[in-house]
């Protein structure tokens, strides 16, 4: 492990995520989400977690919560990457969801982040962003945790549906 990296998480940063969710959300029938105090904080301490791991993974995530990770990295810095770059990353694997059927086209590709992000049951969202000078690059981690959670097998058409 090493050292963790500093918290960069603001409002400014939280409100943007929010926004860009919430209009993903939207195009696909989804209701609003609301940030969550408490799921704020657990998402800072999970980005936290991926930092010092050195690596964007699931282990220890608490039950009934979903998350989505995003790693990013710049030659100079100091700097902290973009929620929005973040949340764009994870609605791009879209482009391999089958909406009739609810699975991948593509299973070698990832579908779960999106899916993640536009589940309808889903209603609670928090974020959080850590960012420091990795070995080579300045790194910027960004969780976001989701709940109830999304991506329940047998139900995945009922709760993505195609964007309107």
């Amino acid at each position: 492990m090493r050292d963790g990296f500093a918290d960069r998480t603001n409002d400014e940063f939280l409100q943007e995520v929010l926004s860009r969710v919430n209009e993903l959300r939207a195009r696909h029938g989804s209701s609003l989400l609301t940030l969550d105090p408490e799921l704020v904080e657990y998402s800072k301490s999970r980005a936290s977690f991926m930092a010092e791991k050195d690596n964007l993974t699931h282990e220890g995530l608490r039950s009934g919560t979903g998350e989505n990770g995003a790693w990013a990295g710049a030659s100079t810095g100091p700097t902290a990457g973009s929620g929005i770059a973040a949340v764009d990353s994870w609605y791009s694997e879209i482009s391999n969801y089958a909406f009739a059927t609810g699975k991948a086209i593509d299973s070698t590709k990832a579908i779960g982040h999106f899916t993640a992000l536009v589940w309808k049951n889903t209603t609670k969202l928090g974020v959080g962003r850590v960012a420091g000078q990795g070995t080579k690059w300045w790194e910027t981690y960004i969780v976001a945790n989701f709940s109830p959670p999304g991506n329940m097998g047998g139900q995945y058409v009922m709760n993505v549906v195609p964007a309107s």
